[in-house]
């Protein structure tokens, strides 16, 4: 089934991608193959009849793409989260450094 086969691929490019090491090449990549099944699930929304799994498929892609492009976006690695193409968390790139604890 082609919903199944779609929401595998998600799941396979964001582990294989957007996992905890990362790097800007390899968010790029995860983006594009997003993108690309993103327009096959709108074909499939388009000409098929609607169900909860592929709404869900869809919920699905959306977070990914999401994702992938905050991360792209971010401009230090923060967390466990850590691009190997940026700064690692250092207070002075940090904007809430000086933020004061509750």
């Amino acid at each position: 089934m082609l919903i199944s086969h779609l929401w595998d691929e998600i799941r396979t490019c964001m582990w294989n991608y957007v996992g905890i090491v990362r790097s800007n090449k390899r968010l790029s990549r995860a983006l594009t193959r997003v993108t690309n099944i993103e327009m096959e699930i709108e074909d499939y929304y388009k000409n098929f009849e609607i169900n909860s799994d592929i709404i869900e498929l869809k919920n699905l892609c959306a977070v990914a793409k999401l994702t992938i492009q905050s991360a792209l976006q971010r401009k230090v690695s923060v967390g466990t989260h850590y691009n190997v193409d940026l700064p690692s968390n250092r207070d002075e790139e940090t904007p809430w450094a000086n933020i004061a604890p509750l």
